[in-house]
């Protein structure tokens, strides 16, 4: 399994399991259900089944808080980058729900290529974004706030006398 990504036995070892499940993922280029995906990490670390038992719910807490990685539901994990962010909805049950789409143009191996990339953006293309802040800013309803604000003062001042009037 060590020789699937291309790491040596002691490399394994050393990495955190989910950088592990990172790489599995990133190297299948396909979604996988945690179990599946756990029965790899403590394959490829040489984990007794205690020591997988130990383990399982701090892993599967770190993938779930890790912002690399996306549950499509049922327990399917997926890497976030492999999805356009408009095609992601939550789902009722909580978890994110998209279409399986490519989107490797974030894609920086090292940070000399983002280095790289900001360099080339020109005052040109800085400008046009600061104009359309400025459209922004000009469609920007003052007085429809101020009154938004006030009805909304109004309500919370309603409900405290009903709440006054329940405790009596």
């Amino acid at each position: 399994m060590g020789n699937a990504l291309n790491l040596e036995a002691e490399k394994i070892q050393e990495m955190a399991m989910v950088d592990l499940a990172y790489r599995i993922l990133n190297e299948s280029k396909k979604p996988a259900y945690y179990r599946d995906l756990y029965k790899q990490l403590t394959e490829m670390k040489n984990m007794s089944e205690s020591e997988a038992m130990d383990m399982i719910a701090q892993v599967y807490t770190e993938i779930n808080l890790d912002g690399r990685f996306i549950c499509l539901g049922d327990n399917l994990w997926g890497l976030k980058r492999w999805y356009l962010v408009e095609t992601q909805e939550e789902s009722a049950e909580g978890s994110f729900r998209g279409k399986f789409a490519l989107d490797d143009d974030d894609d920086y191996e090292d940070e000399e290529e983002l280095e790289e990339e900001y360099d080339e953006l020109d005052d040109d293309d800085i400008e046009a974004s600061d104009d359309e802040h400025d459209d922004l800013d000009a469609d920007y309803d003052e007085d429809a706030d101020e009154e938004f604000e006030s009805a909304l003062e109004d309500e919370d001042l309603d409900t405290e006398d009903e709440d006054e009037e329940l405790d009596m």
